[in-house]
């Protein structure tokens, strides 16, 4: 049933921007960032930490958009009639989410490998990048750690956007990235651990830094059980709160 259920939300995507966006924005991205790279008289340690700041703080903008994107495609099929008509209506959600993680994977893992290979072929030799497998490798650790980052994030964007309306939705996603770029400065030095929000953009950025030699590993490794556990719980309640929702109260 759960491959049923995929299958007829990827076929209702492709009407959608939704999947042309997953490939378009990590190629622009790359693109734009190995351009002004070329130019740049950053350093290649600063130049491989900005990128993965600039798209952390930029996913959960994202993030709310798809997801309002997501639950708009249900509201305008009849109201949410197909999902409300379901004997297990956490099937779709199940589904709906498991789509969008997948997406989301598959393009930061295209935005890393365009970028990684292409900042190998211009960049100057560093310490830390002896060759260009190297620097892929690391980037792609990097994009492991900001996708896993965001799983917490996909699921309270489905319960706002399905329970209030895809304008909560698309705000909370804008609130959240202005949140996740507050917290890449030395104000979230202390908090970010515990603000689920930016952690797309503090935790391949912790990454990097102990990568570099810039912080110590246990850094940004103490922050996995806090995660972990926050992830569970969040999967916990999103379980529990789609097997007791009614539809979107919220007349748009």
């Amino acid at each position: 049933m759960l491959g049923r259920s995929l299958n007829a939300d990827l076929r209702k995507m492709k009407g959608t921007s939704v999947i042309l966006a997953h490939l378009l924005i990590p190629i622009i991205t790359s693109v734009i960032f190995l351009i002004y790279y070329f130019f740049s008289p950053w350093n290649e340690n600063m130049k491989v930490i900005a990128f993965y700041q600039a798209i952390g703080a930029g996913l959960p903008v994202l993030i709310g958009i798809f997801t309002a994107s997501v639950m708009e495609q249900e509201q305008n099929a009849g109201n949410f009639q197909n999902m409300l008509s379901l004997s297990k209506k956490g099937v779709a959600f199940i589904s709906k989410l498991l789509l969008l993680l997948m997406l989301c994977l598959g393009s930061v893992l295209l935005t890393t490998l365009i970028f990684g290979t292409g900042f190998g072929m211009i960049s100057a030799s560093g310490s830390w990048s002896n060759s260009n497998m190297e620097i892929v490798k690391i980037c792609v650790v990097a994009a492991l750690l900001l996708w896993g980052s965001s799983v917490p994030l996909y699921l309270w964007q489905l319960i706002l956007a399905f329970q209030f309306g895809k304008g909560v939705s698309i705000g909370a996603g804008i609130i959240s990235g202005l949140i996740s770029a507050l917290m890449l400065t030395g104000l979230g030095d202390y908090v970010w651990k515990y603000v689920f929000v930016c952690w797309t953009g503090r935790v391949p950025y912790t990454y990097l830094q102990s990568v570099l030699g810039e912080t110590s590993v246990g850094e940004w490794l103490s922050f996995i059980p806090g995660c972990l556990i926050f992830t569970g719980i969040s999967m916990v309640y999103y379980f529990w709160w789609v097997n007791h929702w009614e539809g979107n109260r919220i007349s748009e």
